[in-house]
C-alpha cells in the first residue's frame, strides 16, 4: 500500500508542477506582452503629439493663406503690385533712386 500513497503523490506533485510551469509560462508571456504594449503605446504617444504640432502648424499656415487671399483682392495690393512689377507712381510723387557706386 505504501508505494501505491507514493506513486499518488508523485502524480499529484508532478501534476502540480505541470501546472505551476503552464502558469509560469503565462504569466511570462503576459509581461512581455505588456512591455511591447506599453512600448507601442510610447511611440503612439509620441507620435500623436508631433502630429498634432504639425497639425497647429498646417493651421496657422492655412490662416496665413486666407488673409493673403484677402489682400490680393483689396486695391491696396493692386497697388502695391503696379508699384513693385512696373514702377508705377502717382503724378505728384518722387522717386528717389541710389546713385551707382563705381
Amino acid at each position: 500500500m505504501e508505494p501505491m500513497r507514493r506513486r499518488g503523490r508523485r502524480k499529484r506533485r508532478t501534476s502540480l508542477y505541470l501546472v505551476m510551469l503552464v502558469v509560469g509560462i503565462f504569466l511570462a508571456t503576459l509581461i512581455i506582452q505588456g512591455a511591447g504594449l506599453q512600448a507601442d503605446c510610447r511611440r503612439l504617444t509620441a507620435e500623436k503629439s508631433q502630429l498634432e504640432q504639425k497639425k497647429k502648424n498646417l493651421e496657422k499656415e492655412q490662416q496665413k493663406i486666407v488673409e493673403k487671399e484677402k489682400y490680393m483682392q483689396t486695391d491696396k495690393y493692386i497697388e502695391d503690385m503696379a508699384r513693385e512689377k512696373f514702377g508705377l507712381v502717382y503724378d505728384n510723387e518722387i522717386i528717389f533712386k541710389p546713385a551707382d557706386s563705381e
